[in-house]
């Protein structure tokens, strides 16, 4: 036997609370929204870099694929070639292929050249 309940649920809704709850929500909000930004406003603004002054005319680069390759052969030839790291010429650079060579080997001292390098 299956009992009929005596009441139903209602569908009916408060819409004056749901509405009152909503503005206080979005006022909510809104206030927390300028309270936030009201913060941090002084620290945006600090933070702020100095103008710096436009170079003079010419700005552009006449060249610039040019100007890319020069530096690019400027730092292969600092990879690639032997130079005094200092005025006193007690510190040598050497090529970074000969440098690493020496680290996977493990050796403090130098490594021959014909290991690592072919003669130029």
């Amino acid at each position: 036997m299956s009992r009929e309940p005596d009441s139903h649920e209602s569908y009916l809704v408060a819409a004056g609370v749901l509405h009152w709850a909503a503005a206080i929500l979005a006022l909510s909000l809104l206030a927390i929204v300028l309270l936030v930004y009201a913060w941090a406003r002084p620290v945006l603004t600090a933070g702020e870099p100095p103008a710096q002054p436009i170079p003079p005319q010419p700005r552009l680069q006449p060249d610039p694929a040019a100007d890319i390759a020069a530096e690019r052969a400027l730092q292969r030839s600092r990879l690639d070639g032997y130079m005094w790291a200092d005025k006193a010429h007690t510190v040598a650079r050497i090529p970074i292929r000969r440098a690493m060579a020496m680290v996977a080997a493990g050796q403090d001292g130098p490594v021959p050249a014909s290991s690592t390098e072919r003669p130029r």
